[in-house]
């Protein structure tokens, strides 16, 4: 396009536009632009209502109104993108008074030009919404209510463009002359009704009574409205729908899904109870594996939901409810590693944790599978125990323990008890975890070692700097130094024992017995270092109050035992231990294992009786002695 030309129809000067056809010819009156808008495209996008009145008068001028540009965008589409509401006038004026459209057809001509369509199907009217236009919608439905018919190539109604936009008073303008064939539609089957969820109450109400049918049409997803609206929440749209149609909530998504379902999986506590309230018999809904909304909850990983149907009587149906593959929620749990959820379930008394799905297993079964080795694993395999299925020792059997026996018999060695229960795992994973193991002893009797050897030389109280017991301890004499440098030895030693036979297991072994046995030595290590560290405290400590020295050595020391005892981890006889007993042998080793720490109970605790028993009858014998002597006695 020649620039003078286009500045021209930019500015609206009519008159410059003359002057250079005049001296260049009718040919620069149809040049276009690279994206082949001619000067009635550019009038019109720069509003210039009069340039476009002298235009369409000249004898070329109407010609241009049908043009289309590279989008198939005529005139008529930039004055309405624009919302220039004059230049809209001006076409439909001339559109009906011209006779060049169509001879004694004006009124055809005019409808034609409304609903004209660009090469992605938009309307004038599309293009008016998508701008925020209200005038001009209201300007093109009045003078044809029937562009509301006309969706794009995409699918989308101007209802429905209005709605995505949240456009209120566009969408009271279509409503107002919407008739009963007029589109709601959008892309990928949605409706208006779908893109309202996020209008009020009020604009999703009134699109919903001019459109009732809209409330069980699903899209691509098969998702209704109410499948929306209960996914995200929003429980008064939920009790809106159901208000209209109760029957939509028993349709099923093309996954087979229904709005409970959703719920459910989201954690929508509420609009789970107004599901039930409204539908009494919804709790009956099932997908098509067969799972209820409890077995939903758990797929998502809701607590809270887990706990509301718990602790609703008419969810009391759904607890031990099995889906097509026999799964209960306790199994889903399991499946999905819901430790929280299994514990939720397994506190409940009516929660069947002996169910076994298709496969015949338990939900213990499945958790142990896992091997999990966090604490919130342990304890929902804890809250499980002694629901183990007879098919895991099938399965474990089938594909280890046969193994196992055929190498040992080709070996010539003896067979070989099969634990059973959690030890399973335990067994399969000896063989990897072993090196890992003894290097953790390794590392833990060598700190023993080096703390105990470095507290030889550097006792409590010091030592003597002159004098005849120079470089003699100085707490020497008392009882209490002499109970630290004995359990500092015996930590010593016994962690030097563990180190050896750590090294010599290692280098000619390779059996687990070396591990248990380097195992007992460090706890034995551990508690000798505990009970130094108690004796050279009190040795340290100087004329300490009677009740404290009543009971800050031996009392602390037993009570540290008893905790020691309290948390220790005794060999497990589980459900299973009818089934497949142990190996006497093994649990005689693992009970060894915790002698040390009752044997050093037992004595801490008869010297504790022991003094109190002694203070008792030192006070009741000698009441007028001096303290100097017996003052470790009478205090």
């Amino acid at each position: 396009m020649h620039p003078k030309v286009y500045e021209a129809a930019k500015s609206g000067d009519f008159d410059s536009l003359i002057t250079i056809i005049s001296g260049n010819g009718e040919d620069h009156f149809h040049q276009t632009t690279p994206k082949q808008n001619n000067i009635l495209h550019l009038a019109a996008q720069y509003k210039q209502v009069n340039f476009i009145k002298h235009l369409l008068q000249c004898p070329s001028g109407p010609s241009l109104l049908w043009q289309g540009n590279y989008k198939g965008d005529t005139p008529f589409h930039i004055a309405a993108k624009v919302g220039s509401c004059g230049a809209v006038r001006m076409f439909t004026d001339l559109s009906k008074s011209l006779h060049w459209v169509v001879e004694n057809r004006q009124g055809d001509a005019c409808k034609e030009l409304f609903r004209k369509q660009n090469l992605q199907k938009d309307t004038a009217l599309h293009y008016a919404i998508r701008g925020g236009h209200d005038l001009m919608v209201e300007l093109l439905i009045g003078e044809d209510p029937q562009l509301c018919d006309i969706t794009n190539a995409v699918d989308e109604s101007p209802l429905y463009l209005a709605v995505d936009r949240g456009l209120s008073r566009t969408i009271e303008l279509i409503l107002g002359t919407l008739s009963l064939s007029s589109s709601h539609k959008g892309p990928k089957g949605l409706t208006a009704l779908h893109a309202g969820i996020s209008l009020s109450l009020t604009s999703w109400e009134k699109i919903m009574e001019k459109r009732p049918e809209a409330i069980k049409e699903k899209d691509d997803l098969g998702w209704t409205p109410l499948h929306y609206v209960a996914y995200l929440g929003k429980v008064e749209a939920v009790r809106l729908l159901l208000q209209h149609d109760t029957s939509v909530a028993y349709e099923l998504d093309k996954a087979g899904e229904s709005a409970l379902h959703l719920a459910a999986f989201h954690g929508c506590i509420n609009v789970i109870d107004e599901l039930v309230r409204s539908c009494p018999d919804a709790c009956d809904i099932i997908n098509t594996k067969g799972q209820s909304a409890l077995h939903a909850a758990i797929i998502g990983g809701q607590n809270k939901v887990v706990e509301y149907i718990l602790g609703m009587p008419n969810l009391e149906n759904l607890i031990n409810e099995q889906d097509n593959d026999g799964n209960t929620a306790l199994h889903l749990a399991a499946l999905h590693k819901e430790y929280g959820i299994i514990s939720i379930l397994a506190e409940d008394k009516r929660v069947d944790r002996l169910t076994k799905n298709k496969d015949h297993f338990t939900a213990l079964d499945i958790c142990s599978a896992h091997q999990e080795a966090s604490i919130s694993a342990k304890m929902a395999r804890q809250m499980l125990k002694g629901s183990y299925g007879i098919p895991s020792f099938q399965v474990w059997f089938t594909e280890h323990g046969k193994k196992r026996l055929d190498e040992q018999f080709v070996q010539g060695q003896p067979s070989v008890s099969i634990n059973t229960g959690s030890n399973i795992a335990n067994r399969d994973n000896f063989g990897l975890s072993k090196r890992g193991i003894m290097d953790m002893q390794l590392l833990v009797a060598g700190l023993i070692a080096t703390v105990t050897f470095t507290a030889a030389f550097t006792v409590p109280g010091g030592y003597n700097n002159d004098g005849p017991d120079r470089g003699m301890a100085i707490l020497g004499e008392r009882a209490s130094f002499k109970a630290f440098v004995f359990c500092n030895t015996w930590a010593f030693f016994f962690s030097i024992m563990a180190i050896f036979l750590h090294c010599e297991g290692t280098m000619f072994r390779q059996r687990q017995e070396p591990i248990q046995t380097v195992g007992c030595f460090i706890q034995v290590a551990t508690i000798g270092m505990m009970l130094s560290y108690v004796f050279g405290i009190y040795s340290v400590l100087h004329r300490p109050t009677g009740s404290t020295r009543e009971t800050s050595v031996f009392s602390l020391a037993r009570k540290l035992l008893f905790t020691l005892l309290l948390v220790y981890d005794y060999p497990d006889h589980g459900a299973h231990s009818s089934v497949l007993r142990r190996s006497p042998r093994r649990y005689i080793q693992r009970l060894m294992v915790g002698l040390p720490m009752q044997v050093a109970f037992f004595i801490t605790g008869t010297i504790h009786w022991s003094l109190r028993k002694l203070k008792i009858w030192a006070r009741s014998t000698f009441p007028y002695l001096g303290h100097r002597k017996f003052s470790f006695l009478l205090s």
